[in-house]
């Protein structure tokens, strides 16, 4: 694990494998760790760099508030940092919406883009089931207890014990570093303006994601000039860990194809 300088803060990093650079874009609750079985099956092929966003890990950033925007921003910086000119870009959930900004915001940056378990707009509590709807209620409230309890069971697929702590918080800072993150979401929104991504775009989605509606997935899906879905039987919000080794052949096919 390394700490880079970006965007006002430092970004803890990890680096490894060898070839073109794929960096991956974890979700809203728990950090690089999320790519530690995935990672396993890139870095044959790629260097394949993972790190913190803000408010998770190792990375230190001022307290306070950030948008989607900030943390695309945070990414542009860190390939930057790490001497490459552009990147692949795979962001899963949250991370997905760090992609997709980062695909309007840094398109020169970009190679090729993978979205995975990820819409184009906040959480909307009226479609969401009840298991998402409860993490919901439980991320405003900056509850970490309940939320992870409740991710765990929508994903049970992330292994929690690996879990790294948030550098030098307790409880109450956890709980306020996860609002913060929360926020972010809510002036994010895509819908309507993905057309303008040039880059080559496999969208991922498993058919028993309990978080995101496949229709909306569909849609963004077709709004990306470029893209291609790819629906995961047998997989769920966690994707990148109940199927790693086949989820990884694709990704590899995908980002390798000329």
């Amino acid at each position: 694990m390394s700490v880079v300088a970006t965007n006002g803060g430092h970004t803890s990093y990890r680096l490894d494998g060898a070839g073109p650079p794929v960096v991956l874009v974890h979700g809203l609750q728990v950090g690089q760790e999320l790519f530690d079985r995935l990672r396993r099956h890139l870095n044959s092929s790629f260097t394949v760099i993972t790190y913190d966003q803000r408010d998770r890990g190792k990375s230190l950033f001022a307290a306070g508030p950030y948008t989607i925007d900030d943390l695309a921003d945070d990414l542009a910086e860190l390939i930057t940092a790490l001497g490459y000119q552009s990147a692949h870009v795979l962001g899963t959930s949250y991370g997905g919406m760090v992609a997709q900004s980062f695909a309007l915001r840094h398109p020169d940056r970009l190679d090729r883009l993978v979205l995975g378990a990820t819409g184009q707009s906040p959480p909307d509590p009226d479609r969401l089931p009840e298991s998402g709807w409860a993490l919901l209620v439980a991320l405003e409230a900056g509850d970490t207890t309940r939320a992870e309890t409740l991710l765990r069971q929508m994903a049970p697929a992330v292994d929690r014990h690996d879990r790294r702590p948030n550098v030098g918080e307790d409880g109450g800072a956890q709980g306020r570093a996860l609002s913060r993150r929360f926020a972010a979401t809510r002036g994010f929104d895509t819908r309507g303006r993905l057309g303008s991504v040039a880059a080559r775009t496999l969208v991922v989605h498993g058919r028993e994601d309990p978080a995101v509606r496949s229709e909306d997935v569909l849609a963004m899906t077709e709004e990306i000039p470029r893209a291609s879905m790819l629906l995961i039987e047998g997989a769920g919000h966690a994707w990148e860990n109940e199927r790693a080794e086949f989820a990884a052949a694709i990704l590899a096919g995908f980002l390798a194809d000329p």
